[in-house]
């Protein structure tokens, strides 16, 4: 998560907004079409799977420190959540409304700065990859690429929870890179890049921001969960390439078909004259 974020909600936009402003400044100069950046949404049941994944791989990684108790569990601050507040409830709120006003509101809020990250990672980068690459390879050069894109800011210090680099940053690419291969598939299947705005502001509102904050914050609590947790990590990419492995062992996704679904989700990938 973002460090003092109230006071840098700027800065925030402006990070989150760059991969999508160089996309469409790189569409601009090489005359190439924007409309195969996928601006439909494709069928509401890949927007479902986009929004549940991460709350999924919350509930496995999280749910694991709990009861092992490896961390522990508190309401604390989902009860007081501003969200329930600017919904009409008094705080503290009951605890389930404290999440599913966070669940509802604070994830629409959060689709508007993570479009700009998507323009860049879903509807530019993904699908031209596709074209060269199976989609694990594929995956894979997003994930990486996604992750290396935040180091600066987890370096700095701006962006992360407290966890030295030596795990924040392996943590945190697993988590991504995990989220990317879900991402490549369900841009395959709907030709939206709203599947991947919908998983990831799940991702910050969920993975990294609701269940961080279910979450005692002291001890080894940064290292083993939170977005740059190692056992969130592990968590992520093992379910990242499963639900890759599931959703295409029937179709068996080659480059040659990878090739030919971008063509089909991105009939007009040509300069325009």
């Amino acid at each position: 998560m973002f460090n003092g974020a109230e006071d840098n909600m700027g800065a925030i936009l402006v990070m989150m907004w760059t991969p999508g402003i160089a996309a469409l400044i790189t569409s601009a100069v090489f005359r190439e079409s924007i409309r195969g950046y996928g601006w439909k949404p494709g069928k509401i049941k890949f927007l479902a799977y986009a929004y549940i994944m991460p709350l999924v791989i919350s509930l496995v990684a999280y749910g694991i420190a709990w009861i092992t108790g490896l961390t522990e569990f508190t309401t604390e601050r989902v009860i007081n959540y501003k969200w329930a507040k600017m919904l009409g409830f008094g705080l503290p709120a009951p605890f389930i409304i404290g999440l599913l006003s966070k669940m509802t509101l604070g994830f629409l809020l959060t689709c508007l700065p993570v479009l700009g990250e998507e323009i860049g990672w879903t509807g530019f980068l993904t699908p031209r990859l596709l074209k060269m690459y199976s989609a694990p390879v594929a995956s894979l050069i997003v994930g990486l690429f996604w992750s290396v894109w935040h180091f600066p800011a987890i370096i700095g210090g701006f962006y992360g929870t407290g966890a030295p680099l030596w795990i924040a940053l392996p943590g945190f690419t697993l988590v991504i890179t995990g989220y990317s291969f879900i991402r490549t598939v369900l841009y395959i299947k709907s030709g939206s890049l709203w599947t991947g705005v919908a998983l990831h502001a799940s991702g910050n509102i969920i993975l990294m921001g609701m269940f961080w904050e279910m979450t005692v914050q002291k001890g080894y609590a940064a290292y083993i969960v939170s977005e740059t947790g190692i056992l969130t990590g592990i968590v992520c990419i093992t379910a990242g390439l499963l639900f890759m492995r599931i959703q295409i062992k029937n179709k068996k996704v080659s480059e040659t078909e990878n090739n030919r679904s971008a063509d089909t989700l991105m009939p007009d990938f040509k300069s325009e004259e």
